[in-house]
């Protein structure tokens, strides 16, 4: 796995296993390429409680990971189901499994944790991104390396991943094939309309502008984060600045006051920047976590209240 090429011999890495098909492949990629390279991997089954019977399947997908050479094998219940949060259920089992596999790496020097996702996965998120009218960060995708996490599959098919496992029973989540969510009617419904409706090629295109996107999002973050550094916040610096580079400063003047980014909006947003744009003597601008932001005397004062 070429995204690996990095992990010197003996590295210890952990793969994320659910059961499922993608998992499991990735499973038994990294015990491969852990063999040729005395890299010990690591396979860690979060049971979500979502269904009745998933401390059962949770360990099953454990047993085949051992089966698969994966040592040690670790099973975690985390508890989701009466706390999803303003981000709804999904949102709320990553963030239960992040929790997980991120302690495991502190407690055990883990150098990387695998994650399954392949290229549909990242032209799913595209489309999600799209249909929320999100930014060009949430429509850059996926990375194949992002800090802690590497995904080796996402330039790969899913038909391609789970040909690699035919012969493995895996397990298919009900979540992956309810309507309810977004995201199963993306995959079920509306791309294979797209390539029904446009030509083959959909998925891979689609992954093709995450990269593009992803390009410029670094770039301006990169600007961004120039202009922090040079400590030039006051109202005319500000204006000299482009838009795209401008609001992305104020998101970060917002998080360092100590607001919760999660909870920043783009509505929020723009009515800071309006405070340097259409200025009209309005006064303060609430934001989440108790954060306020007032212009005063020529610059931007964020503040907590």
């Amino acid at each position: 796995m070429q995204n690996l090429a990095d992990l010197e011999a003996g590295t210890r890495i952990a793969v994320g296993c659910s059961g499922g098909a993608d998992s499991l492949a990735l499973v038994r990629a990294a015990v491969h390429v852990g063999r040729e390279r005395s890299m010990s991997v690591a396979a860690l089954v979060i049971d979500h409680q979502l269904q009745e019977g998933s401390a059962g399947v949770a360990q099953r997908a454990a047993q085949v990971a051992r089966d698969l050479g994966a040592d040690p094998v670790i099973v975690e219940a985390v508890d989701v189901a009466h706390g999803p949060g303003s981000g709804g259920l999904e949102a709320a089992a990553r963030d239960a499994r992040r929790k997980v596999f991120e302690q495991y790496a502190r407690t055990h020097g883990v150098a990387a944790v695998l994650l399954g996702h392949t290229l549909e996965d990242q032209a799913e998120t595209v489309l999600l991104g799209l249909a929320r009218g999100s930014g060009a960060r949430s429509l850059s995708g996926m990375r194949a390396v992002d800090g802690l996490y590497r995904r080796p599959f996402l330039g790969l098919s899913r038909e391609l991943v789970r040909g690699t496992v035919s012969d493995l029973a895996a397990y298919e989540d009900p979540h992956n094939i309810n309507p309810q969510f977004a995201r199963v009617r993306v995959r079920h419904e509306l791309l294979p309309a797209l390539e029904s409706e446009l030509g083959p090629g959909i998925t891979q295109a689609l992954a093709r502008t995450a990269d593009m996107l992803r390009a410029d999002a670094d770039a301006l973050d990169d600007l961004a984060d120039a202009v922090m550094t040079s400590e030039k916040t006051d109202v005319d610096d500000l204006l000299l600045l482009s838009s795209a580079v401008r609001t992305r400063v104020l998101r970060r003047l917002a998080a360092q006051a100590g607001c919760t980014v999660n909870h920043l909006t783009r509505e929020h947003i723009m009515s800071i920047d309006a405070l340097l744009t259409n200025w009209h003597g309005q006064g303060p601008i609430n934001l989440p976590g108790n954060v306020d932001v007032q212009r005063r005397h020529g610059r931007l004062n964020f503040y907590k209240t």
